[in-house]
């Protein structure tokens, strides 16, 4: 545990051990973040709506993928089968009653029997983001997948089925259950934070999920 609160929990993953990030105590949610550089971009918007749900009586879960984070795991070496798996044993790790999706996230919470979900996105537009930006080799920013995890990825679409919440930017034209004021910061050339969209995001995830 850090001065923040936080605690690292080790997670099974296939035949390897796996980190996640913990805090607050209460009905867990496990955190599935955005993949690739919008995980970096939004880092620390994920920290602040933890530790706002964490005020309100949460505990949430943030698992380290296989090959991303602390992983030992490198990425050019990971499938799109792994990460699914390890979202469902993070899921089940965590003693999680839902999950908490942003972008790309979505993809993988389909062992949630409730889904929070935040500006959910395709694999093929996330495929086709990291092709135009030139992140899909070493030397265009670490990201060098294999096709094994890259094929599959362009054909995700979000789980359907369970109950799920769709929540949106007010900018975004697509439908959704709530659209929010705020940036996208995702799409920000350096990692940004918006506070009065944290706030406005763990107020509603705490709603949704009270009710």
């Amino acid at each position: 545990m850090n001065g923040a609160g936080l605690h690292y929990s080790r997670y099974r993953a296939g035949d390897r051990d796996e980190w996640a990030m913990r805090i607050g105590s209460g009905p867990a949610l496990l955190f599935l973040p955005p993949l690739f550089e919008e995980m970096n971009r939004t880092r620390a918007l994920l920290a602040c709506v933890r530790r706002a749900l964490a005020a309100r009586g949460f505990e949430c879960w943030l698992p380290d993928l296989p090959g991303t984070g602390e992983s030992e795991r490198r990425l050019e070496h990971v499938a799109w089968q792994e990460w699914r798996d390890a979202a469902a044993a993070a899921f089940a790790a965590a003693g999680a009653i839902a999950s908490v999706s942003l972008r790309g996230g979505a993809l993988l919470d389909e062992a949630a029997p409730a889904r929070w979900r935040f500006a959910p996105a395709t694999g093929a537009s996330l495929a086709r983001d990291l092709a135009r930006a030139g992140l899909m080799t070493e030397g265009g920013g670490g990201y060098a997948p294999a096709e094994a995890l890259l094929e599959p990825l362009a054909a995700a679409e979000p789980p359907a089925g369970g109950k799920v919440r769709t929540v949106r930017l007010s900018t975004d034209r697509a439908e959704a259950d709530l659209k929010l004021e705020g940036p996208p910061l995702w799409r920000r050339a350096e990692p940004q934070n918006s506070y009065e969209l944290a706030e406005a995001m763990a107020s509603d995830i705490s709603q949704w999920m009270r009710s």
